[in-house]
């Protein structure tokens, strides 16, 4: 009965996983369409500085995320 009621629990749970992936998926979809429709009327030169200030706070996230990562797997195996 208990391994039954896990299951379904397990079920429940990817399903709302997947809902919030999609729910996510087309929040960032809007977004990108109002930054691309904001990026239009911009200057050149402001577009490039602001891509690259996003472009740089994308690439530290991913390395603190992985240096953090990589921490707890290590920590787990000793």
């Amino acid at each position: 009965m208990s391994s039954q009621l896990f299951a379904e629990c397990e079920i429940a749970t990817a399903a709302t996983t997947v809902r919030e992936g999609l729910a996510m998926l087309l929040v960032v979809i809007i977004a990108m369409g109002l930054l691309a429709g904001a990026a239009i009327h911009t200057s050149l030169p402001v577009f490039l500085t602001a891509s690259a200030a996003i472009t740089a706070w994308l690439l530290a996230f991913g390395v603190r995320e992985h240096l953090s990562r990589s921490r707890l797997a290590r920590a787990r195996r000793n």
